[in-house]
Protein backbone atom coordinates (compact mmCIF):
# COMPACT_ATOMS: atom_id res chain seq x y z
CA UNK A 1 0.00 0.00 0.00
CA UNK A 2 2.88 2.65 1.06
CA UNK A 3 5.66 3.46 -1.74
CA UNK A 4 8.46 6.16 -1.28
CA UNK A 5 6.73 8.81 -0.22
CA UNK A 6 3.57 7.42 1.59
CA UNK A 7 0.45 6.24 -0.18
CA UNK A 8 0.26 7.39 -3.94
CA UNK A 9 -2.26 5.93 -7.14
CA UNK A 10 -4.80 6.84 -9.47
CA UNK A 11 -8.11 7.85 -7.85
CA UNK A 12 -11.55 5.65 -8.45
CA UNK A 13 -14.72 5.62 -7.68
CA UNK A 14 -15.20 1.93 -8.76
CA UNK A 15 -11.66 0.41 -8.94
CA UNK A 16 -10.85 -1.75 -6.51
CA UNK A 17 -7.67 -2.58 -7.96
CA UNK A 18 -4.22 -2.43 -5.64
CA UNK A 19 -3.03 0.42 -8.55
CA UNK A 20 -6.46 2.57 -7.40
CA UNK A 21 -7.22 4.40 -4.55
CA UNK A 22 -10.88 4.85 -3.63
CA UNK A 23 -12.77 6.48 -1.08
CA UNK A 24 -13.91 3.10 0.48
CA UNK A 25 -9.95 2.44 1.10
CA UNK A 26 -9.88 5.74 2.33
CA UNK A 27 -12.40 5.07 4.60
CA UNK A 28 -10.74 1.72 5.61
CA UNK A 29 -7.41 3.71 6.20
CA UNK A 30 -9.01 6.32 8.42
CA UNK A 31 -9.96 3.45 10.82
CA UNK A 32 -6.54 2.02 10.77
CA UNK A 33 -4.48 5.27 11.29
CA UNK A 34 -6.88 5.88 14.30
CA UNK A 35 -6.41 2.39 15.31
CA UNK A 36 -2.38 2.57 15.41
CA UNK A 37 -2.36 6.23 17.24
CA UNK A 38 -5.01 4.80 20.24
CA UNK A 39 -7.43 7.27 18.86
CA UNK A 40 -5.75 10.39 19.55
CA UNK A 41 -5.85 13.97 18.22
CA UNK A 42 -4.79 14.18 13.99
CA UNK A 43 -4.71 17.28 11.96
CA UNK A 44 -5.49 16.56 8.48
CA UNK A 45 -5.14 18.82 5.29
CA UNK A 46 -5.79 18.53 1.74
CA UNK A 47 -3.98 19.67 -1.65
CA UNK A 48 -5.97 21.46 -4.29
CA UNK A 49 -6.94 17.95 -6.29
CA UNK A 50 -10.02 17.24 -7.06
CA UNK A 51 -10.57 14.00 -5.61
CA UNK A 52 -8.67 15.21 -2.40
CA UNK A 53 -11.75 16.44 -0.61
CA UNK A 54 -13.45 13.00 -1.21
CA UNK A 55 -10.67 11.23 -0.07
CA UNK A 56 -10.28 13.93 3.23
CA UNK A 57 -13.88 13.06 4.13
CA UNK A 58 -13.68 9.29 4.13
CA UNK A 59 -10.42 9.32 6.07
CA UNK A 60 -12.50 11.52 8.50
CA UNK A 61 -14.89 9.58 9.17
CA UNK A 62 -12.77 6.25 9.80
CA UNK A 63 -10.64 8.40 12.06
CA UNK A 64 -14.34 9.56 13.89
CA UNK A 65 -15.32 6.13 14.32
CA UNK A 66 -12.12 4.96 16.21
CA UNK A 67 -12.64 7.69 18.60
CA UNK A 68 -10.35 10.29 17.66
CA UNK A 69 -10.32 14.23 17.79
CA UNK A 70 -9.66 15.40 13.99
CA UNK A 71 -8.61 18.97 13.23
CA UNK A 72 -9.37 20.01 9.82
CA UNK A 73 -7.27 22.97 8.28
CA UNK A 74 -8.59 23.07 4.68
CA UNK A 75 -6.49 23.38 1.65
CA UNK A 76 -3.11 23.90 2.70
CA UNK A 77 0.68 23.32 1.42
CA UNK A 78 2.30 19.85 2.76
CA UNK A 79 4.67 22.06 4.84
CA UNK A 80 2.17 23.96 6.57
CA UNK A 81 0.53 20.83 7.53
CA UNK A 82 3.96 19.58 8.76
CA UNK A 83 4.01 22.88 11.05
CA UNK A 84 0.41 22.51 12.26
CA UNK A 85 1.11 19.35 14.40
CA UNK A 86 2.97 20.47 17.07
CA UNK A 87 0.99 24.03 16.52
CA UNK A 88 -2.15 22.31 17.47
CA UNK A 89 -0.63 20.04 20.02
CA UNK A 90 -1.71 16.56 17.66
CA UNK A 91 -0.22 13.00 17.53
CA UNK A 92 0.06 12.92 14.21
CA UNK A 93 -0.55 15.05 10.51
CA UNK A 94 -2.27 13.60 7.43
CA UNK A 95 -1.54 15.15 4.37
CA UNK A 96 -4.08 14.09 1.57
CA UNK A 97 -1.82 14.34 -1.93
CA UNK A 98 -0.02 12.86 -4.83
CA UNK A 99 2.63 15.92 -4.73
CA UNK A 100 3.75 16.37 -8.27
CA UNK A 101 2.01 13.48 -9.87
CA UNK A 102 -0.51 14.08 -12.78
CA UNK A 103 -4.01 15.42 -11.91
CA UNK A 104 -5.64 11.89 -11.77
CA UNK A 105 -3.55 10.81 -9.29
CA UNK A 106 -4.31 11.45 -5.39
CA UNK A 107 -2.76 9.73 -2.12
CA UNK A 108 -2.01 10.06 1.67
CA UNK A 109 1.05 11.39 3.64
CA UNK A 110 1.46 10.69 7.39
CA UNK A 111 3.35 12.75 9.65
CA UNK A 112 4.51 12.63 13.60
CA UNK A 113 4.77 14.92 15.98
CA UNK A 114 7.85 17.47 14.72
CA UNK A 115 7.22 16.98 11.36
CA UNK A 116 8.91 13.78 11.22
CA UNK A 117 7.31 11.38 8.55
CA UNK A 118 6.01 8.07 9.83
CA UNK A 119 8.62 5.54 9.44
CA UNK A 120 8.33 2.39 7.22
CA UNK A 121 7.44 0.15 10.47
CA UNK A 122 5.15 2.70 11.04
CA UNK A 123 3.44 2.44 8.16
CA UNK A 124 3.62 -1.61 7.73
CA UNK A 125 1.99 -1.62 11.38
CA UNK A 126 -1.29 0.92 9.58
CA UNK A 127 -1.10 -1.75 6.72
CA UNK A 128 -1.39 -4.81 9.12
CA UNK A 129 -4.17 -3.05 11.05
CA UNK A 130 -6.05 -2.22 7.44
CA UNK A 131 -5.63 -5.91 5.97
CA UNK A 132 -6.72 -7.64 8.68
CA UNK A 133 -9.39 -5.42 9.60
CA UNK A 134 -8.73 -5.20 13.31
CA UNK A 135 -10.03 -1.71 13.72
CA UNK A 136 -11.03 0.12 17.44
CA UNK A 137 -14.66 0.05 17.76
CA UNK A 138 -16.16 3.04 19.26
CA UNK A 139 -19.75 3.52 20.73
CA UNK A 140 -22.01 6.11 19.54
CA UNK A 141 -21.58 8.03 22.82
CA UNK A 142 -17.48 7.52 22.89
CA UNK A 143 -17.17 8.42 18.56
CA UNK A 144 -14.43 11.23 17.91
CA UNK A 145 -14.95 15.10 17.04
CA UNK A 146 -14.29 17.19 14.05
CA UNK A 147 -12.97 20.63 14.52
CA UNK A 148 -12.35 23.26 11.50
CA UNK A 149 -9.41 25.35 12.44
CA UNK A 150 -9.26 28.89 10.25
CA UNK A 151 -6.20 31.00 9.42
CA UNK A 152 -3.45 28.33 9.65
CA UNK A 153 -1.39 29.57 6.20
CA UNK A 154 -1.68 32.76 8.66
CA UNK A 155 0.03 30.90 11.46
CA UNK A 156 2.48 29.33 9.19
CA UNK A 157 3.71 32.53 7.79
CA UNK A 158 3.91 34.13 11.69
CA UNK A 159 5.96 31.22 12.20
CA UNK A 160 8.34 31.67 9.30
CA UNK A 161 8.90 35.40 10.03
CA UNK A 162 9.89 34.95 13.46
CA UNK A 163 12.54 32.17 12.74
CA UNK A 164 13.45 33.95 9.85
CA UNK A 165 13.31 37.48 10.61
CA UNK A 166 13.54 39.09 7.06
CA UNK A 167 11.70 41.97 5.54
CA UNK A 168 12.83 43.60 2.51
CA UNK A 169 13.86 47.06 2.16
CA UNK A 170 14.64 47.23 -1.70
CA UNK A 171 11.99 48.93 -3.33
CA UNK A 172 13.46 47.40 -6.57
CA UNK A 173 13.12 43.84 -5.83
CA UNK A 174 10.63 42.17 -7.45
CA UNK A 175 10.42 38.60 -7.75
CA UNK A 176 7.72 36.06 -9.83
CA UNK A 177 6.10 33.35 -8.06
CA UNK A 178 4.19 29.87 -10.22
CA UNK A 179 2.43 28.17 -7.63
CA UNK A 180 1.27 25.56 -10.75
CA UNK A 181 -2.10 26.15 -9.45
CA UNK A 182 -1.60 24.24 -6.69
CA UNK A 183 -1.60 24.27 -2.58
CA UNK A 184 0.61 27.20 -2.50
CA UNK A 185 -1.49 29.13 -4.56
CA UNK A 186 -2.44 31.56 -1.66
CA UNK A 187 0.00 30.71 0.81
CA UNK A 188 3.08 31.55 -1.50
CA UNK A 189 1.62 35.21 -2.32
CA UNK A 190 0.71 35.59 1.25
CA UNK A 191 4.28 35.36 2.22
CA UNK A 192 5.81 37.56 -0.17
CA UNK A 193 3.66 40.30 0.62
CA UNK A 194 4.31 39.51 4.18
CA UNK A 195 8.35 39.59 3.79
CA UNK A 196 7.92 42.96 1.64
CA UNK A 197 8.71 41.97 -1.60
CA UNK A 198 7.19 43.17 -5.11
CA UNK A 199 5.86 40.48 -7.02
CA UNK A 200 4.36 39.27 -9.78
CA UNK A 201 2.10 35.87 -9.71
CA UNK A 202 2.08 33.24 -12.92
CA UNK A 203 -0.75 30.06 -12.40
CA UNK A 204 -1.85 31.17 -8.76
CA UNK A 205 -5.37 30.23 -9.25
CA UNK A 206 -6.44 27.20 -7.27
CA UNK A 207 -7.10 24.49 -9.84
CA UNK A 208 -6.97 20.90 -9.18
CA UNK A 209 -6.49 19.84 -12.98
CA UNK A 210 -3.36 22.14 -12.87
CA UNK A 211 -4.25 24.07 -16.56
CA UNK A 212 -1.59 26.03 -16.28
CA UNK A 213 1.48 23.62 -16.85
CA UNK A 214 1.75 20.04 -15.24
CA UNK A 215 2.25 19.54 -11.74
CA UNK A 216 6.35 18.86 -11.33
CA UNK A 217 8.49 22.04 -11.64
CA UNK A 218 10.77 20.85 -13.91
CA UNK A 219 12.52 22.82 -16.53
CA UNK A 220 10.40 21.89 -19.62
CA UNK A 221 7.42 22.55 -17.16
CA UNK A 222 8.32 26.05 -16.12
CA UNK A 223 9.35 27.04 -20.12
CA UNK A 224 6.28 30.02 -19.46
CA UNK A 225 7.74 30.85 -16.02
CA UNK A 226 11.41 31.40 -17.93
CA UNK A 227 10.03 33.12 -20.98
CA UNK A 228 8.40 35.99 -18.24
CA UNK A 229 11.84 36.47 -16.36
CA UNK A 230 13.71 36.78 -19.73
CA UNK A 231 11.34 39.58 -21.52
CA UNK A 232 11.45 41.14 -17.63
CA UNK A 233 14.30 44.13 -17.15
CA UNK A 234 12.84 43.89 -13.23
CA UNK A 235 12.22 40.27 -12.30
CA UNK A 236 15.46 39.20 -10.27
CA UNK A 237 13.84 35.63 -9.12
CA UNK A 238 11.22 33.21 -10.04
CA UNK A 239 9.79 30.88 -7.65
CA UNK A 240 8.21 27.63 -8.82
CA UNK A 241 6.37 25.29 -6.49
CA UNK A 242 5.17 21.28 -7.49
CA UNK A 243 1.40 20.58 -6.47
CA UNK A 244 1.94 20.26 -2.81
CA UNK A 245 4.27 23.18 -2.19
CA UNK A 246 6.99 20.46 -0.97
CA UNK A 247 9.14 21.17 -3.80
CA UNK A 248 10.61 24.69 -4.67
CA UNK A 249 12.43 25.33 -8.10
CA UNK A 250 14.38 28.58 -8.03
CA UNK A 251 15.46 30.40 -11.41
CA UNK A 252 17.71 33.07 -11.50
CA UNK A 253 17.42 36.28 -13.21
CA UNK A 254 18.35 35.05 -16.27
CA UNK A 255 15.30 32.78 -16.78
CA UNK A 256 17.92 29.85 -15.52
CA UNK A 257 16.96 26.68 -13.52
CA UNK A 258 19.01 26.99 -10.27
CA UNK A 259 20.21 23.10 -9.65
CA UNK A 260 19.20 22.90 -6.17
CA UNK A 261 21.75 21.07 -4.54
CA UNK A 262 23.71 23.84 -5.65
CA UNK A 263 21.01 25.80 -3.37
CA UNK A 264 21.62 23.33 -0.92
CA UNK A 265 25.62 23.35 -0.87
CA UNK A 266 25.24 27.17 -0.30
CA UNK A 267 22.88 27.06 2.37
CA UNK A 268 25.30 24.69 4.10
CA UNK A 269 28.29 26.50 3.86
CA UNK A 270 26.62 30.05 4.47
CA UNK A 271 25.24 28.51 7.41
CA UNK A 272 29.07 26.58 8.78
CA UNK A 273 31.04 29.93 8.19
CA UNK A 274 28.43 32.32 9.80
CA UNK A 275 28.52 29.60 12.92
CA UNK A 276 31.64 28.31 12.91
CA UNK A 277 34.33 31.01 10.87
CA UNK A 278 37.18 28.97 12.31
CA UNK A 279 37.24 25.03 11.74
CA UNK A 280 39.01 23.90 15.17
CA UNK A 281 36.00 25.69 16.77
CA UNK A 282 33.62 23.40 14.15
CA UNK A 283 31.80 20.07 15.99
CA UNK A 284 30.99 17.20 13.38
CA UNK A 285 28.60 18.21 11.35
CA UNK A 286 26.37 16.29 8.85
CA UNK A 287 23.92 16.55 6.07
CA UNK A 288 22.52 14.19 4.04
CA UNK A 289 21.07 13.78 0.81
CA UNK A 290 19.94 11.14 -1.76
CA UNK A 291 21.79 8.85 -3.88
CA UNK A 292 20.84 10.76 -7.07
CA UNK A 293 22.09 14.46 -6.07
CA UNK A 294 25.07 15.81 -7.28
CA UNK A 295 28.40 15.65 -6.14
CA UNK A 296 28.91 18.93 -5.70
CA UNK A 297 28.09 18.73 -2.26
CA UNK A 298 31.15 16.56 -1.18
CA UNK A 299 33.24 18.32 -3.27
CA UNK A 300 32.36 21.47 -1.15
CA UNK A 301 31.35 20.86 2.47
CA UNK A 302 33.35 17.85 3.00
CA UNK A 303 37.04 20.44 2.80
CA UNK A 304 35.23 22.13 5.30
CA UNK A 305 35.11 19.10 7.58
CA UNK A 306 31.29 18.02 6.96
CA UNK A 307 29.97 14.58 6.98
CA UNK A 308 27.69 13.88 3.81
CA UNK A 309 25.22 11.15 4.04
CA UNK A 310 23.69 9.27 1.04
CA UNK A 311 20.37 7.69 1.38
CA UNK A 312 17.18 5.98 -0.43
CA UNK A 313 15.46 9.01 -2.69
CA UNK A 314 12.43 10.62 -0.79
CA UNK A 315 12.03 13.06 1.88
CA UNK A 316 11.00 10.68 4.68
CA UNK A 317 14.39 8.82 3.87
CA UNK A 318 15.96 11.93 3.95
CA UNK A 319 14.32 13.20 7.06
CA UNK A 320 14.88 9.60 9.00
CA UNK A 321 18.99 9.88 8.38
CA UNK A 322 19.11 13.31 9.69
CA UNK A 323 17.97 12.09 12.56
CA UNK A 324 20.22 9.24 12.98
CA UNK A 325 23.40 10.87 12.28
CA UNK A 326 22.45 14.50 13.87
CA UNK A 327 22.21 16.25 10.47
CA UNK A 328 21.58 20.25 10.58
CA UNK A 329 20.37 20.16 6.64
CA UNK A 330 19.02 18.01 4.26
CA UNK A 331 17.36 17.96 1.02
CA UNK A 332 17.07 16.32 -3.03
CA UNK A 333 17.43 17.63 -6.01
CA UNK A 334 13.90 17.64 -6.44
CA UNK A 335 13.80 20.92 -4.62
CA UNK A 336 13.42 19.60 -1.08
CA UNK A 337 14.65 21.22 1.46
CA UNK A 338 14.71 20.05 5.44
CA UNK A 339 15.95 22.36 7.88
CA UNK A 340 14.82 21.80 11.30
CA UNK A 341 17.02 24.50 13.33
CA UNK A 342 15.52 27.37 11.07
CA UNK A 343 11.70 25.79 10.47
CA UNK A 344 11.73 23.89 13.89
CA UNK A 345 10.37 21.00 12.19
CA UNK A 346 11.45 18.13 10.39
CA UNK A 347 9.15 18.08 7.01
CA UNK A 348 10.32 19.86 3.72
CA UNK A 349 9.74 23.84 4.14
CA UNK A 350 9.69 25.05 0.81
CA UNK A 351 8.25 28.19 1.98
CA UNK A 352 10.79 29.01 4.69
CA UNK A 353 13.30 28.19 2.21
CA UNK A 354 12.35 31.09 -0.13
CA UNK A 355 12.72 33.64 3.55
CA UNK A 356 16.03 32.27 3.96
CA UNK A 357 17.41 32.63 0.44
CA UNK A 358 15.99 36.50 0.34
CA UNK A 359 17.78 37.03 3.61
CA UNK A 360 21.09 35.97 1.62
CA UNK A 361 20.20 37.85 -1.47
CA UNK A 362 19.66 40.72 1.03
CA UNK A 363 22.52 40.97 2.77
CA UNK A 364 24.98 40.27 -0.09
CA UNK A 365 23.36 42.33 -2.37
CA UNK A 366 23.89 40.86 -5.56
CA UNK A 367 21.98 39.08 -8.01
CA UNK A 368 20.65 35.80 -7.40
CA UNK A 369 22.85 33.85 -9.90
CA UNK A 370 25.70 35.68 -8.30
CA UNK A 371 24.94 34.27 -4.79
CA UNK A 372 26.13 30.68 -6.27
CA UNK A 373 29.02 31.64 -7.78
CA UNK A 374 31.59 29.88 -5.82
CA UNK A 375 29.26 26.78 -5.89
CA UNK A 376 30.38 24.78 -9.10
CA UNK A 377 28.31 22.53 -12.02
CA UNK A 378 28.98 19.67 -12.89
CA UNK A 379 27.98 17.83 -15.72
CA UNK A 380 24.55 15.67 -15.18
CA UNK A 381 22.93 12.88 -17.35
CA UNK A 382 20.09 10.66 -16.35
CA UNK A 383 19.33 7.84 -18.80
CA UNK A 384 16.08 5.78 -18.28
CA UNK A 385 16.62 2.38 -20.39
CA UNK A 386 12.97 0.65 -21.38
CA UNK A 387 13.16 -2.60 -21.10
CA UNK A 388 10.81 -5.42 -23.24
CA UNK A 389 10.69 -7.34 -19.97
CA UNK A 390 10.47 -6.24 -16.39
CA UNK A 391 13.37 -7.34 -13.97
CA UNK A 392 13.97 -8.06 -10.52
CA UNK A 393 17.02 -6.69 -8.77
CA UNK A 394 17.95 -8.38 -5.25
CA UNK A 395 20.51 -7.48 -3.01
CA UNK A 396 23.45 -9.91 -4.16
CA UNK A 397 22.42 -8.68 -7.63
CA UNK A 398 23.27 -5.03 -6.81
CA UNK A 399 26.58 -6.37 -5.06
CA UNK A 400 27.79 -7.91 -8.02
CA UNK A 401 27.02 -5.32 -10.46
CA UNK A 402 28.74 -3.02 -7.99
CA UNK A 403 31.89 -5.28 -8.30
CA UNK A 404 32.07 -5.29 -12.12
CA UNK A 405 31.26 -1.82 -12.26
CA UNK A 406 34.06 -0.88 -10.16
CA UNK A 407 36.22 -3.21 -12.45
CA UNK A 408 35.37 -1.75 -15.33
CA UNK A 409 35.59 1.90 -14.16
CA UNK A 410 39.09 1.07 -13.32
CA UNK A 411 40.11 -0.10 -16.52
CA UNK A 412 39.14 3.20 -17.52
CA UNK A 413 41.54 5.18 -15.41
CA UNK A 414 38.98 5.90 -12.50
CA UNK A 415 40.07 5.13 -9.06
CA UNK A 416 39.69 5.80 -5.46
CA UNK A 417 35.82 4.47 -5.05
CA UNK A 418 33.14 4.51 -2.42
CA UNK A 419 30.37 2.29 -2.68
CA UNK A 420 26.92 3.18 -0.89
CA UNK A 421 24.25 0.08 -1.70
CA UNK A 422 20.98 1.93 -0.01
CA UNK A 423 18.96 2.58 -2.88
CA UNK A 424 20.43 0.87 -6.11
CA UNK A 425 24.40 0.74 -6.53
CA UNK A 426 25.83 4.23 -6.14
CA UNK A 427 29.56 4.49 -6.83
CA UNK A 428 31.67 7.79 -5.99
CA UNK A 429 35.44 7.93 -7.45
CA UNK A 430 37.51 10.49 -8.08
CA UNK A 431 36.11 12.62 -10.68
CA UNK A 432 32.86 11.72 -10.73
CA UNK A 433 30.29 9.34 -9.06
CA UNK A 434 27.44 7.05 -11.00
CA UNK A 435 24.14 5.74 -9.90
CA UNK A 436 22.26 2.31 -11.15
CA UNK A 437 19.16 1.94 -9.97
CA UNK A 438 16.28 -1.04 -11.02
CA UNK A 439 12.68 1.09 -11.02
CA UNK A 440 10.11 -0.53 -8.56
CA UNK A 441 7.39 0.24 -10.78
CA UNK A 442 8.34 -0.10 -14.09
CA UNK A 443 10.74 -1.57 -16.56
CA UNK A 444 13.12 0.91 -16.68
CA UNK A 445 16.64 0.74 -15.93
CA UNK A 446 17.87 3.95 -14.42
CA UNK A 447 20.96 4.99 -14.63
CA UNK A 448 22.44 8.30 -13.38
CA UNK A 449 26.14 9.70 -13.44
CA UNK A 450 27.84 13.04 -13.03
CA UNK A 451 31.40 14.04 -13.93
CA UNK A 452 33.43 16.78 -12.81
CA UNK A 453 34.82 17.41 -16.59
CA UNK A 454 32.64 17.49 -19.40
CA UNK A 455 29.04 16.14 -20.74
CA UNK A 456 31.46 13.87 -22.66
CA UNK A 457 32.81 12.12 -20.18
CA UNK A 458 29.37 11.96 -18.10
CA UNK A 459 28.40 10.01 -21.28
CA UNK A 460 30.83 7.61 -21.40
CA UNK A 461 30.17 6.91 -17.55
CA UNK A 462 26.52 5.89 -18.45
CA UNK A 463 27.73 3.90 -21.05
CA UNK A 464 29.95 2.19 -18.81
CA UNK A 465 26.93 1.42 -16.55
CA UNK A 466 24.67 0.26 -19.33
CA UNK A 467 27.55 -2.37 -20.62
CA UNK A 468 28.11 -3.83 -16.90
CA UNK A 469 24.80 -4.76 -16.27
CA UNK A 470 24.28 -6.36 -19.96
CA UNK A 471 27.26 -8.33 -19.75
CA UNK A 472 25.73 -9.80 -16.09
CA UNK A 473 22.18 -9.88 -17.46
CA UNK A 474 21.33 -9.50 -20.96
CA UNK A 475 18.98 -6.33 -21.36
CA UNK A 476 16.34 -6.78 -23.65
CA UNK A 477 16.52 -3.21 -24.45
CA UNK A 478 13.07 -1.63 -26.01
CA UNK A 479 13.84 0.58 -29.18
Amino acid sequence: MFGTCGIRKKFSTYDKSEQTFTPNMALRLGEAIGTAINSGKVVIGRDIRTAALAIEYAIISGLVSTGCKVYTIGMVTTPTLAMSIDFLDADCGVMITASHNPPEYIGVKLWNKGGLGFSPEQEAEIETIYNERAFVRKEYNRLGTVTQIFGINDRHIEHIMKRIQYHCEDDHFTVIVDPGNGSASEIGPKLLSALGLDFITLNSQPDGTFPGRLSEPSPKNLEDLRLFIQHSSKIQMGIAFDGDADRVVFLDEKGNVVEPIRILTFLAKEYINSKYPTKSSRPQLSVVTPVNSSGVIEAVLEPLGVNVYRTKVGDINVSQAMLKNNAFLGGENCGVYIWPEKTDHKAPDSLATIAILLKYLSHYKCKFSELFADIPEFPYLKKNVELEEDLHFRSQDYLTIAEKLENNLKKAGYSDFKRTLVDGVHLRFKGGWILIRKSGTTPILRITAESQTSMNETEKLVQIGIDTVNSLIPLKIKE
